[in-house]
């Protein structure tokens, strides 16, 4: 029996078959380009997701005018990076929202009287988040067009933590 084990395994590895490392079997890695794309698009598409919520529950004025802001100047922003991604011709990444931020959705969803405050806490963190990202991707960068993306995008990022932190909740939220 051992002999046959022996023998059927030199047979698999002559003919070329080999047990998937362990590196094979996790998820692809990705370039640094890729991560910054995936990390700067999904902050994006949870700003916007928030932005929408924030529409549908805030009577606060200034927290409306601000998610309008968040919806335009974010899609503006995701067009574009899509426009430089082809003329870069880099790939786009699988783009999700991670767990943490889709649990500060699902509170966004329900939240009642702190709605507004909630929303306003989410968005000046990642808005600070993301003008961490741009600004390391500036230093440290491979792409000279993503990096030239990111620092068109940096002062409107810095705009919108600005006006984020000069918003202030109102108890007139909807209940």
């Amino acid at each position: 029996m051992r002999r046959f084990l022996i023998a059927a395994a030199a047979f698999l590895v002559a003919a070329g078959f080999t047990a998937p490392s362990f590196a094979q079997l996790s998820t692809p890695r990705l370039t640094p380009d890729q991560a910054f794309i995936r990390d700067l698009s999904s902050g994006g598409l949870f700003e916007i997701q928030a932005a929408y919520i924030a529409l549908q529950k805030t009577d606060n004025e200034d927290v409306r005018q601000f998610a309008k802001k968040m919806v335009e100047d974010h899609g503006a922003a995701d067009a574009k990076l899509k426009d430089t991604l082809r003329e870069a011709n880099i790939k786009e990444p699988q783009i999700t929202i991670d767990e943490r931020r889709m649990q500060e959705l699902d509170y966004l969803k329900v939240a009642d009287r702190d709605f507004d405050r909630q929303f306003i806490q989410q968005q000046r963190k990642a808005h600070a988040d993301t003008v961490k990202l741009l600004e390391n991707y500036i230093q440290r960068g491979g792409n000279e067009q993503l990096k030239q993306f990111a620092t068109n995008l940096l002062p409107t990022i810095k705009q919108h933590l600005e006006m984020a932190d000069t918003l202030k909740p109102k108890e007139s939220a909807r209940r």
